[in-house]
């Protein structure tokens, strides 16, 4: 294991070539934004469009999952995000090429969407502010459940992402009610200990505290997190779960076993917020990511992907007195330093990523 000075001093070597390299796309983004919109692409890489929302009931690309050959995108369209002004989503289901197999629509806001690799079945998450509910697709049939219901929820929100492991299912607890001093006294991660298909129901169980102790990657010392947004969530590919803090411009990374401690964070640098983190599972392939405002999944190629490389959607950061605001953005996230170097820039509003593989796994 390198020292902790080595790694250190990597991260920072990291974080300086981020920042250079980030100015230099996000001054010509500046420049080019006085003549057209449009995105940036790094060198390297090319970007082009998978699919565009038609509007009305296609609008507002989030959540992307991918099964086999096909590709399956969460259209939010106007719906509140906790559901109460009666909007419809719609779930869309195409092939790599882009055309459309099957829709289905859904009550509500759609936010979350993940393949579940036991049953091989699509689910789709409604409302992660307040009165969630959860579909479950079946790609085999083409049937859509009737919505799934939840008991009064522990922490006061909704839920928003979901990840399986160990043929168990898990959710994010998003926006929870903070207590009068700020703090999330409720669960950050819940886990499904019963799904009732005759009744509609689902229940679940806290495993991760939204105030708990956790350790810095970078430096080792340990503090009480307060997680106030907990938001996506994804498996890393050592079996890890990884939760994205937003709007505490964290990611939280909650270990299986080995000798790591049990729970660890990852300061994000220059305060940038983040929603989705794919890896990538193959040295062939692309990313796909939902830019919702401009109303577009786009594909991200390269010639050679780093095989388990991992790959973010950031928000940007606002302006300040002293600093200018920085553009969405679609970076490769260094998970020792939490830098975050763009792949493609001046982006809308990316959101939801995914990974295809198109070589072999190696």
């Amino acid at each position: 294991m390198r020292s902790i000075q080595t790694l250190h001093a990597a991260s920072r070597i990291f974080s300086r070539t981020a920042l250079a390299f980030t100015v230099l796309c996000f001054a010509a983004g500046a420049a080019d934004a006085q003549t057209a919109a449009k995105p940036i692409v790094t060198p390297g890489f090319s970007l082009s469009v998978f699919a565009t929302g038609s509007g009305g009931l296609m609008s507002a690309p989030d959540s992307l999952a991918v099964l086999d050959d096909h590709v399956w995108v969460g259209y939010a369209n106007t719906g509140a995000p906790d559901g109460t002004n009666g909007a419809m989503s719609v779930i869309v289901e195409y092939t790599l090429d882009g055309s459309i197999v099957k829709s289905y629509q859904v009550a509500g806001h759609n936010d979350g969407l993940k393949v579940n690799p036991y049953t091989r079945e699509i689910w789709a998450m409604q409302n992660e502010d307040a009165n969630p509910n959860l579909v479950i697709i079946n790609p085999a049939t083409g049937q859509a459940s009737r919505p799934y219901s939840f008991a009064k929820t522990l922490h006061g929100g909704g839920y928003d992402d979901i990840v399986f492991k160990d043929g168990q299912a898990y959710f994010s607890a998003s926006n929870p009610t903070l207590s009068a001093s700020g703090k999330n006294t409720g669960p950050a991660i819940v886990r499904v200990v019963h799904l009732d298909a005759n009744s509609y129901r689902i229940d679940v169980t806290p495993v991760m505290s939204g105030s708990l102790d956790a350790s810095n990657i970078p430096f080792g010392t340990v503090a009480t997190l307060n997680l106030t947004d907990p938001d996506s969530m994804t498996l890393t590919p050592s079996g890890d779960v990884l939760l994205d803090d937003q709007g505490d411009g964290q990611l939280v990374l909650l270990r299986s076993s080995g000798d790591e401690p049990r729970v660890q964070y990852l300061p994000l640098l220059g305060n940038v917020q983040v929603d989705d983190t794919v890896f990538a599972a193959a040295r062939q392939g692309y990313l796909l990511v939902s830019d919702t405002k401009a109303n577009t999944v786009y594909k991200i190629s390269a010639n050679v992907w780093q095989r388990d490389a991992a790959f973010s959607a950031s928000t940007g950061v606002a302006a300040s007195g002293s600093t200018p605001a920085v553009p969405a953005y679609v970076g490769q996230l260094d998970l020792r330093s939490g830098a975050l170097l763009p792949l493609v820039t001046n982006l809308a509003s990316p959101h939801g990523m995914a990974f295809v593989s198109t070589g072999a796994q190696q």
